[in-house]
């Protein structure tokens, strides 16, 4: 098999993908890739130093692809700033679902302690995307007294959470694949319910008690 131009590095991306998405991260050596697409086992080292380098770029890849996606499901879901946050909610798990290998790599924590440039712009603009519309829903009622970092640390590790228990073979409680998109729709609604933006749960606050009925 013969690769011309850039194609070799976008066969070895594309079949890295394939491998963390059926064995996981650490099944993953160059070696391993170059006998898997028919080079030579230097061949790989044209395009990536070695597997971190690689997973660096793959994580970058990854971050664009999540912001497309998550953007295209905010568009679809109109102007309301309330709607697009939990639409944007609802596609983070989604694409977690869908794109298994580049989630793992982008939420890899040690592909996040060596991030290059590449990798700390594409998570940066992640976060400013996240941050703008989180400003936005609170603008247009949601949760209006707290501070928007911590709503948008709450919903990011909310969503998270949700994407690495369905992604758990051990949480047996988890929906079959036809509940999913309700589940994950529920789910969001309790970070964010465009209906009743007070009610989400970090505005949740406890009932005072009534002093009166204790003593009766």
């Amino acid at each position: 098999m013969t690769y011309h131009h850039g194609n070799l590095r976008k066969v070895l991306l594309d079949r890295a993908a394939a491998v963390i998405a059926e064995q996981g991260i650490e099944a993953l050596s160059l070696r391993a890739l170059a006998r898997d697409i028919g080079v030579s086992h230097a061949a790989p080292a044209r395009h990536f130093r070695d597997k971190a380098d690689l997973l660096r770029a793959l994580a970058t890849e990854g971050n664009h692809r999540l912001l497309d996606y998550v953007l295209a499901a905010a568009d679809a879901a109109g102007t309301d700033p309330l709607v697009r946050y939990n639409a944007l909610g609802q596609a983070y798990v989604r694409f977690s679902l869908e794109f298994p290998a580049y989630y793992r790599t982008i939420t890899h924590p040690e592909v996040a302690a060596h991030a290059d440039t590449d990798l700390r712009q594409s998570r940066q603009r992640w976060h400013e995307i996240v941050a703008d519309a989180a400003r936005e829903a609170q603008a247009a009622g949601w949760l209006p007294d707290e501070d928007v970092e911590d709503i948008v640390i709450y919903s990011t590790a909310t969503v998270r959470g949700v994407a690495a228990m369905l992604a758990d073979p051990t949480q047996s409680s988890m929906p079959k694949r036809q509940d999913l998109d309700s589940f994950i729709e529920r789910m969001v609604r309790l970070i964010i319910d465009p209906e009743a933006p007070q009610k989400s749960l970090p505005g949740n606050k406890a009932p005072k008690r009534n002093p009166e009925r204790k003593r009766k």
